[in-house]
């Protein structure tokens, strides 16, 4: 089966797939061309036949959604925005400017006049590089909805020349991070009418939902813990919300099509799950319906047979999960060094890995496997739930020693026996500070015998902060 996966940049990809392939296997193809791990943030849309747009649940079969369209034409984006200092590959990143340029361009994100000079200066940077007064073209109209006057304009331009000499990734997190702070990041849109039959916009973001007129002029916001439950029932989803008198209220939205509810009914669920739970419960993660041959076989044959079972959401990692799984797929591909401090990630090649051409010798391979072990070392010492501190925090009565005292505080039983956490006690650990930092340049090398003639490897092999053997 052939799909047509149109990129955020307009760039299509044809990519095959077996014809009773699930939408996971046609997306992992998309992201393994593109190099991305994250594959988590990123999901497949195509359009329903009322113009609606859906996305294409990746544990159910790709020829059961798309009513056996060849080739398949779907639609490669971002499903859950996080903050760009939580993404690790440039790859990655890339491809949430481009989802974000297309919010921009589509008038999904709102910003002040401040706010605008400054993105259109990162805008124009990245698109045509250094100013150049014949190429600039800026966005201030587009991100502003009103002209802009010649001080701005002045104002802009003064700001993008002070952007020379960025590379366009640099560029590209910065807008990031500027994009990042405004209201309505990470907003996934739904159109909609209520009781009344107003037509109006329902964004489902990571806080909670925003509901808007056609304009995007906000109405109401409906934050998580006051949503009771949410319910779907044919083209209709309804939300049942605690007011502050502690009664409920109970709000009814009409969409287009049974498709369109199932897919608002879907964003409020894996939306709540991925960015407010710690982790994914098999409630969500296993709830399924069956076709009706399906239905008549669970009945007669086996209740746990899988034939027409469909899933009915599509989430199976929370994005705390969805960062420790990444970082960990890419320290094991030797491309992000773990055992750097919280914050320095380096998204360089592996000191560990010899370069390329230059010939190998018993000390560095010595080196390399002590270098190695310190680097486990590290890793075994950060906290289990955060993976970025140290840890320092003992568990009582139990006295497992498994998480940071930031992490611990947060826990009301051991993540390990289970049993109840009366309080968390403060621990050092000495081994942190005098066995790690044996790869800290400035303390006393390693000794390291060696009965052979002078090596021929390079030290460019090894950032300066980490060379443990010298020749």
């Amino acid at each position: 089966m052939l799909c047509h996966v149109t990129r955020p940049d307009s760039v299509v990809m044809e990519v095959e797939v077996d014809t009773k392939a699930n939408g996971e296997d046609c997306l992992n193809k998309v992201c393994r061309k593109l190099g991305i791990i994250e594959v988590d943030y990123f999901g497949l849309q195509y359009t329903g036949n009322k113009g609606e747009n859906l996305w294409l649940n990746l544990r159910n079969r790709i020829s059961q959604q798309m009513d056996n369209l060849t080739p398949c034409r779907l639609r490669l984006r971002v499903k859950f925005f996080v903050e760009p200092h939580l993404i690790l590959q440039e790859q990655t990143r890339h491809l949430f400017f481009m989802h974000v340029k297309e919010d921009l361009h589509c008038g999904h994100l709102h910003m002040g006049s401040e706010q605008a000079q400054e993105l259109s200066a990162l805008l124009a940077q990245a698109e045509f590089g250094d100013y150049n007064q014949n190429t600039a073209k800026y966005w201030y109209t587009e991100l502003c909805g009103k002209e802009p006057s010649p001080a701005t304009v002045n104002s802009i331009v003064s700001k993008h020349k002070a952007l020379e000499g960025l590379s366009q990734a640099s560029v590209e997190y910065q807008a990031l991070q500027l994009v990042s702070s405004l209201e309505h990041y990470g907003v996934e849109w739904h159109w909609v009418r209520d009781a009344e039959g107003q037509r109006l916009a329902v964004g489902v973001g990571p806080e909670g939902i925003a509901i808007c007129k056609e304009d995007l002029t906000l109405v109401n916001r409906i934050s998580y813990p006051v949503i009771q439950i949410a319910t779907q029932s044919g083209k209709s989803v309804y939300l049942t919300v605690t007011k502050d008198t502690s009664d409920s209220v109970v709000l009814l939205f009409k969409l287009i099509s049974t498709r369109a509810a199932s897919g608002l009914y879907r964003a409020i669920t894996e939306t709540h799950a991925f960015y407010r739970c710690d982790t994914v419960t098999n409630a969500v993660m296993m709830q399924y319906s069956r076709d009706f041959k399906g239905h008549l076989a669970s009945l007669f044959l086996n209740e746990n047979i899988n034939l027409g079972k469909k899933y009915v959401f599509d989430i199976r990692r929370t994005s705390k999960e969805v960062y420790d799984h990444a970082r960990r797929a890419l320290y094991n591909a030797g491309i992000v060094d773990l055992v750097s401090r919280a914050g320095e990630r380096t998204p360089s090649r592996s000191p560990l890995r010899a370069s390329e051409g230059q010939p190998d010798c018993g000390s560095c391979q010595q080196s390399r496997a002590l270098q190695e072990k310190l680097q486990k070392l590290r890793e075994a010492l950060l906290c289990m739930l955060c993976c970025e501190e140290e840890i320092d925090s003992a568990f009582c009565p139990c006295g497992h020693m498994v998480c940071c005292q930031g992490c611990a505080a947060q826990l009301q039983s051991c993540p390990v026996c289970r049993s109840e956490v009366e309080h968390v006690q403060h621990v050092y650990l000495p081994t942190c500070t005098s066995l790690l930092n044996l790869t800290v340049t400035g303390s006393a090398p390693v000794p390291i015998r060696r009965a052979m003639a002078p090596n021929s490897c390079t030290t460019k092999d090894y950032p300066t902060n980490e060379k443990i053997c010298q020749t």
